[in-house]
């Protein structure tokens, strides 16, 4: 991560101590280059060294399917929780450029990694971690205790925005957007960050933008 100029030194402590691995579940799909797909299960118990593999991987991996509704072992229709390849994560909260007493509020809980990484730099209260499913966000703040790590964990829809924190120094978001939120700019100090992956109606690409 380092000689790929994702992971910044700064970070590098948080990086030893917050593992992906952590914050995986015992099945997940991860994906796969050669086909250019999500479409072969991995479960611990079956192949752990599979499940380390993928886990130590730079890759994404998908951790759920339609909402939670799907079943068994073929990929379902639309991936809606995932883990953001450790390269694109690490790039994320290197531009984020926080310091310490900041305070940041992470869009897309997700598994909970990016948010047991800020909360590991900056301590405790300073960062609120926003999902909009229910489920996913419980078992995030489960694997997030289990690692004595505790942001302020809120199910809601974040492009509501208006949380009881307040305004904070960053707001970075793992979710793709087409346009970005009045909310999170309005809860936004002076001079603070907006990180978002944002693209156009045009294509399913995005890039990370900086305001």
């Amino acid at each position: 991560m380092v000689r790929c100029g994702a992971l910044s030194s700064d970070w590098l402590p948080t990086f030893a101590a917050v593992d992906r691995a952590a914050f995986l579940p015992d099945r997940f799909w991860p994906f796969d280059v050669t086909r250019q797909s999500s479409g072969v299960l991995v479960e611990r118990e079956v192949d752990p060294d599979a499940w380390y593999a993928a886990a130590d991987g730079d890759v994404p991996i998908v951790t759920q399917w339609d909402d939670g509704r799907h079943r068994g072992d073929d990929p379902g229709r639309v991936a809606t929780s995932s883990s953001s390849m450790p390269s694109v994560v690490w790039s994320l909260l290197r531009e984020l450029s926080v310091e310490d007493g900041m305070k940041v509020l992470d869009v897309g809980t997700g598994t909970g990694e990016t948010a047991g990484a800020l909360t590991h730099r900056l301590g405790h209260g300073r960062v609120t971690t926003v999902e909009v499913d229910a489920a996913v966000s419980a078992h995030a703040r489960e694997r997030l205790c289990r690692l004595g790590l505790y942001p302020e964990v809120v199910v809601g829809d974040a492009v509501q925005g208006a949380f009881a924190s307040g305004q904070y120094d960053r707001v970075l978001a793992t979710v793709g957007v087409r346009e970005v939120p009045e909310a999170w700019i309005g809860q936004t100090r002076d001079g603070g960050v907006v990180l978002v992956p944002w693209g156009t109606h045009f294509t399913g690409g995005d890039a990370m933008v900086r305001l």
